[in-house]
């Protein structure tokens, strides 16, 4: 029996008239659509991804599968949930069935498919795999702030905001540009070190772009102290301040 085909399919930051036509295809002609499950990653108990696909693609019909990726270091429980994520999407692809992986911004920009794939091709030897990219949040984060992430032989970094602060830092210095993501729970350090560096004024924060509550912030002293949701970032750009808000 032929194999089904295993898709990633990045389905953009928020809104969904950003998914791509690809996008829309490939997961209107899948018999089952994977998502993630995971306190981060949800809107009211449903998968933020789903519920950006549904405004579009109607899922009567289709299986879904909601896999849990424990928020853990641990390498041995991160190895057991994929293992078990891929024997299920296996299941269907040995069946035949053509399976999604849904993943908000884009498959390959720090996401969890890119994980799963050495366990499907272990679980379903020989069934295609193929990528369906999408707008990553910072992009669209940086539309929204009318902030280009660079022009003209620029350099740019786009680092996890977890990395060790003298990082941020060397970043800071090496780059002409530099995006932090996930600036949620290390806001305070970060607005210490924009405010050594001279570069408060050149940095935009940026909360759950293109969706309800969205937030953009030029004054980012303003943030110190406060509670901020998980889908933050900063862009801090040295260049020219020729279009920005």
């Amino acid at each position: 029996m032929k194999t089904g085909r295993f898709y990633g399919v990045g389905v953009g930051p928020g809104e969904a008239e950003l998914m791509t036509l690809k996008a829309v295809r490939v997961i209107k002609d899948a018999s089952v659509i994977a998502v993630p499950r995971s306190a981060d990653s949800s809107v009211d108990g449903l998968s933020k991804a789903l519920s950006i696909v549904e405004q579009v693609v109607s899922l009567v019909g289709k299986e879904i599968l909601e896999l849990d990726f424990p928020m853990t270091r641990d390498r041995e429980a991160l190895g057991a949930s994929r293992r078990k994520a891929a024997g299920a999407i296996g299941a269907h692809l040995k069946a035949g069935r053509d399976a999604v992986f849904l993943t908000l911004g884009d498959p390959f920009f720090y996401s969890t498919f890119g994980y799963l794939i050495p366990y499907v091709r272990a679980d379903a030897p020989g069934a295609p795999i193929e990528v369906v990219p999408g707008v990553t949040s910072f992009c669209a984060s940086a539309a929204r702030a009318l902030r280009p992430v660079a022009e003209a032989g620029e350099s740019v970094a786009v680092i996890p905001a977890a990395y060790d602060m003298n990082d941020i830092r060397a970043a800071l210095v090496a780059f002409d540009t530099v995006v932090l993501m996930k600036v949620n729970k290390t806001m305070d350090k970060i607005i210490d070190i924009l405010a050594e560096s001279g570069l408060e004024d050149k940095a935009v924060f940026v909360s759950r772009a293109g969706w309800p509550g969205e937030r953009i912030v030029t004054d980012i002293a303003s943030l110190r102290g406060e509670t901020l949701d998980y889908f933050s970032l900063i862009i801090i750009r040295k260049g020219r301040e020729r279009g920005m808000r």
